[in-house]
């Protein structure tokens, strides 16, 4: 029976009790050895901070985002840091309070240094919204929607610090209950579970109290306790934090070690709402409706490419049967569960468990609730980490070596999603024509003043674009008003206008409006929007209008 595993005990397991007994001297290594310093080579990167006249810019933070690599400019604007060789590629940011950061995407370069040159301009847009800002008297109702949605529900939320909120100002749409956060400068989040120190430099923060969408640049620095036995504690902290995270899972998937991390994956060929009953998770095996999965069958690694793809027709759940939960919807499977959506069928990561194509993925229940209190660097050491295969093999049991190209997969919808992101000609030669058939019927101009609010603020100004939160979905609807009549008639109508981003197409309220939810206005270039006949070289799926917004890529 796929659920025997059931009758095993909950409680946990005391096996690992013995290796908790670390020296005192091991530990303190563990803590005092950088990241930079791990065995192989690295590359360089150098470069200058100055600001918007021209001057150079000391203590400027430059740091590879989401990790602990990095360091501050000297007197002269100046900075220096390794890398270590395993990290091809970096996303470098420079960040300084009164100004807004500024990134650069970095290509290792073998035997050289890599120098960039950074001009910070100051933010002035922050300011302005920080002085309008004031706590009212529902300031405490605000800051416990915001301090849950950033730190996630776990215990370790409760022993960490913010420690310049004085900076974070608040502010909540009563009608909808949707609340949102600026802050004037990096917010800094001490978390003594972990031993980290984290600065977030935030783009974004939306929240309703059960669904938050958060943007922005992390650096984590090592903040280890005073006393060994603290410190003891943290080290295992972290190793609970990545064994029960999302993270783990992805890196689960790479090796083929779902059984041995305690992970079952079923996907759903029909959601549900788990939530108004107790149902019996084997009655849905049986219906049909749920099908357990492997991880060579959802999960390969395209060495061309040289990440692992996550693929699925359907939404998958996912259980952890290393954490009981007691309130748990399954009446017979009483464990932790996350449901994964996948609106273009495939998302991509790296061996580490890091996503690099999100591609609009949408994660509900346990892993939703993740916040920084249970964040880990992307350059934390993986156990027993090894190199990713030299092949594009499927991932599988060992005794089963067959090895396969990304043709040979069978996956429809990644092949045309793929087809779609390398022949944008497909699309530009229609533009390139003018035939009308994708010319604009709107085009929206992007003030610098417009980065103080959200994507949706920036949607309502297009006429006749109707953006409206919904209360009983917790989500935003975006439509023409002249498609009310088809929704009046059919209620299961799905009327939300398409989306054209980067010239890949894109239609559905399951996969439009989180990859809206995920966008700050930073974000975008270009904005338009194509309301009447011009979308006919997309049939049916242009019927409700098209957005058409290119990013700053």
């Amino acid at each position: 029976m796929f659920y025997s595993r059931l009758r095993q005990s909950y409680c946990a397991s005391a096996a690992g009790a013995y290796g908790r007994l670390l020296c005192c001297f091991c530990v303190l290594l563990l803590f005092l050895t950088s990241p930079c310093r791990s065995q192989g080579q690295t590359w360089q990167i150098a470069g200058t901070v100055y600001d918007e006249t021209g001057k150079a810019l000391p203590l400027v933070s430059v740091y590879i985002n989401n990790t602990s690599i990095g360091t501050s400019t000297d007197k002269a604007g100046q900075f220096r840091m390794n890398v270590p060789a395993r990290y091809k590629k970096a996303e470098l940011v420079a960040s300084f309070v009164g100004y807004k950061p500024e990134v650069k995407q970095l290509q290792a370069i073998p035997g050289r240094t890599a120098n960039v040159v950074f001009k910070l301009d100051l933010n002035n847009t922050i300011r302005e919204v920080i002085i309008k800002g004031k706590h009212d008297k529902h300031w405490r109702r605000k800051w416990r929607i915001f301090q849950n949605g950033l730190l996630g529900d776990s215990p370790f939320a409760r022993q960490c610090r913010i420690l310049n909120q004085e900076s974070i100002t608040l502010g909540i749409d009563e009608a909808t209950g949707l609340l949102t956060a600026v802050s004037s400068e990096p917010i800094v989040i001490e978390n003594p579970a972990l031993g980290y120190k984290v600065t977030f430099h935030m783009n974004k923060f939306e929240s309703n109290g059960r669904k938050t969408f958060l943007s922005g640049y992390k650096f984590f620095e090592s903040w280890p306790a005073d006393e060994p036995e603290k410190q003891r504690k943290q080290i295992h902290n972290r190793g609970m934090a990545f064994r029960d995270s999302f993270r783990n899972f992805l890196v689960s998937l790479s090796k083929n070690t779902l059984e041995a991390n305690g992970i079952e994956i079923f996907t759903m060929k029909t959601t549900r709402e788990f939530y108004l009953t107790k149902i019996p998770l084997e009655k849905e095996v049986t219906g049909g409706n749920f099908s357990p999965v492997t991880a060579d069958s959802v999960c390969v690694f395209d060495k061309t490419k040289g990440y692992f793809v996550l693929h699925s027709r359907y939404p998958l759940l996912v259980f952890q049967r290393r954490l009981y939960n007691s309130a748990s919807v399954f009446s017979d499977y009483p464990f932790k569960y996350s449901q994964i959506i996948l609106p273009n069928l495939y998302c991509t990561f790296t061996d580490n468990g890091w996503l690099i194509t999100p591609n609009g993925i949408t994660i509900h229940d346990a892993w939703a609730r993740e916040g920084f209190a249970e964040m880990l660097p992307i350059d934390y050491p993986l156990p027993d980490d090894k190199t990713p295969p030299t092949t594009i093999t499927l991932i599988q049991n060992p005794n089963r070596a067959k090895e396969t190209i990304a043709t040979d997969l069978k996956l429809p919808a990644i092949e045309s999603q793929q087809t779609l992101l390398n022949k944008d000609c497909l699309i530009q030669n229609a533009a390139k024509q003018e035939d009308g058939l994708i010319k604009p019927d709107y085009v929206m101009s992007i003030s610098e003043s417009d980065n103080s609010g959200s994507v949706f603020d920036l949607l309502k100004r297009i006429p006749g674009l109707r953006v409206t939160f919904d209360a009983a979905s917790n989500n935003y609807k975006v439509h023409f008003v002249e498609n009310n009549t088809n929704l009046n008639a059919n209620a299961s109508f799905d009327n939300t206008v398409a989306l054209m981003l980067d010239n890949v197409f894109y239609n559905g309220t399951d996969t439009v409006i989180p990859i809206l939810n995920s966008m700050t206005v930073r974000d975008i270039k270009s904005i338009s929007a194509v309301r009447y006949g011009n979308s006919a070289a997309f049939g049916a799926r242009g019927a409700n209008g098209i957005l058409i917004i290119n990013t700053n890529k």
